[in-house]
C-alpha cells in the first residue's frame, strides 16, 4: 500500500433505535386533525347557525355526487350510439342544429352522447374537415367551421313534382267564329270568353 492511498474511514452507523429524530408525519397529521376538530367545535358552539348552513351545503354536495355516481353507474353502454351507427344525414342535421355559427367538437360529441375521440372519428369517416381553432362568441376550440359544414340534405318529397311554368303575362286574343273572340290572360285559369257582335 502506498502512502498516497490512505484507507477511507468507514461511515459510522448511527443507531437511532432509542432516540427520536423528530415527529413522524402520521403524528403531525393527527395533531392537525385534532386542532381542526377543536376549531370546528368552537365555531359550532359560538355560531350554531353557521354550522347548520355548512352542514346543509355538505349534504347537498354529497347528494349531487351520489346521484352523479349512480347515474354514471346505471348508464347502459348499449344506449350510446356507435360512430358507425350515425348516418350522414343525421350527422349533417346535427351539425346544423348545434352550429353557433361554428360547431365545437365537444358540442357534437355531447349531442350524440359520444366521447371526443369518437366524435372526431365520426367526422373523419364522413370526410368533414376539423379545424384546430373555431370561435363561438368568446370561446375558441377544436371543431368544424361554418364554411366546412356540408349542405343540408333535401328529401325528394320537398322538390316540386313539375317544373316552374312560365306564363305569358300579355293577354292573347283568338278569334272564334264570326262574332266572338277568346281573350287569355296568360294562364288557363284566367281564360274568359268574350263575344263581340
Amino acid at each position: 500500500m502506498s502512502t498516497d492511498e490512505a484507507p477511507e474511514p468507514e461511515a459510522e452507523e448511527v443507531n437511532d433505535a432509542g432516540e427520536s429524530g423528530g415527529m413522524s408525519e402520521r403524528t403531525a397529521k393527527a395533531i392537525l386533525a385534532l386542532v381542526a376538530l377543536a376549531a370546528l367545535a368552537a365555531i359550532i358552539i359560538v355560531f350554531p347557525y353557521v354550522a347548520y348552513f355548512v352542514a346543509g351545503i355538505m349534504a347537498c354536495r354529497g347528494w349531487q355526487k351520489t346521484r352523479g355516481w349512480i347515474g354514471r353507474r346505471g348508464e347502459d353502454e348499449a344506449s350510446e350510439p356507435e360512430p358507425d351507427e350515425v348516418t350522414a344525414e343525421d350527422l349533417v342535421e346535427t351539425l346544423h342544429e348545434v352550429a353557433n355559427p361554428n360547431v365545437f367538437l365537444a358540442d357534437l360529441a355531447a349531442a350524440f352522447g359520444l366521447s371526443g375521440a369518437d366524435a372526431r372519428a365520426l367526422l373523419e369517416a364522413h370526410q368533414v374537415r376539423i379545424r384546430r381553432a373555431v370561435r363561438n362568441g368568446n370561446d375558441t376550440g377544436v371543431g368544424v367551421h361554418r364554411d366546412d359544414l356540408p349542405p343540408l340534405p333535401r328529401p325528394l318529397s320537398d322538390t316540386p313534382d313539375r317544373g316552374v311554368e312560365l306564363h305569358n303575362q300579355q293577354p292573347t286574343v283568338e278569334a272564334i267564329g264570326l262574332a266572338g273572340v277568346v281573350v287569355k290572360d296568360g294562364s288557363e285559369a284566367g281564360r274568359r270568353h268574350q263575344v263581340r257582335n
